[in-house]
């Protein structure tokens, strides 16, 4: 079966959550370095004037709909049935999945508290995972040239990133073969919402 769809002008994966995780690690296990995103509602309408942005998300590895309001237009317009697979999800998953198998995580985003915080509970949630390392998400242009070389040295296996868009896809574009980590992954506000900053939505609003 066809997992990819073109709808909106976007590419769009069909995998499920779990089908998500499954390529994750088998991306990892080539360590060859891919970008993982989400598509919302919010994406779809930047990369209708953001022809470099629109770019990057279709020639990323992986293009989840992260949005209802995306699953919700195929379905009205017929299209094959897309799964919803939010960030936030995935990154928790994924750090479970770490933390039992070895895998090496950075984290690049949000303000330094909250980040420091994040942190704080992961370490306390997660107490075998291996943390390459972490980094706020308010840098200057002479800042990331530095982080993208820690994160290279880190030899992570996973790099989360949750800066906002087009920043953070662009900051993969430039420098995903340098810091040579198998899986980005975008993640939104999922930083925020572990360390307990915001909370998600309820389950019967999210879907």
């Amino acid at each position: 079966m066809e997992k990819r769809i073109r709808f909106l002008e976007a590419n769009l994966d069909r995998y499920s959550f779990h089908e998500t995780i499954t390529q994750i690690e088998n991306y990892i296990a080539l360590k060859k370095p891919v970008h993982h995103t989400g598509v919302n509602a919010d994406k779809i309408n930047l990369m209708k004037t953001n022809p470099r942005f629109k770019k990057i998300i279709n020639e990323a590895a992986l293009v989840n709909p992260d949005g209802m309001s995306i699953v919700l237009a195929a379905q009205i317009c017929k299209q094959p049935k897309l799964e919803r697979v939010a960030g936030i999800d995935i990154m928790i998953r994924l750090l479970e999945v770490a933390a039992t198998k070895g895998y090496r995580v950075y984290f690049l985003g949000t303000s330094e508290p909250i980040l420091n915080k994040m942190i704080s509970r992961i370490r306390t949630d997660y107490p075998t995972l291996l943390i390459a390392g972490y980094h706020h998400g308010f840098f200057s242009e002479p800042d990331e040239v530095k982080i993208v070389k820690n994160i290279q040295k880190s030899k992570a296996d996973i790099l989360f990133i949750a800066l906002p868009s087009p920043q953070k896809e662009y900051f993969v574009d430039l420098h995903m073969s340098e810091m040579n980590v198998p899986v980005s992954i975008g993640v939104g506000g999922s930083f925020d919402v572990i360390a307990e900053e915001i909370k998600r939505a309820p389950k019967w609003m999210q879907t």
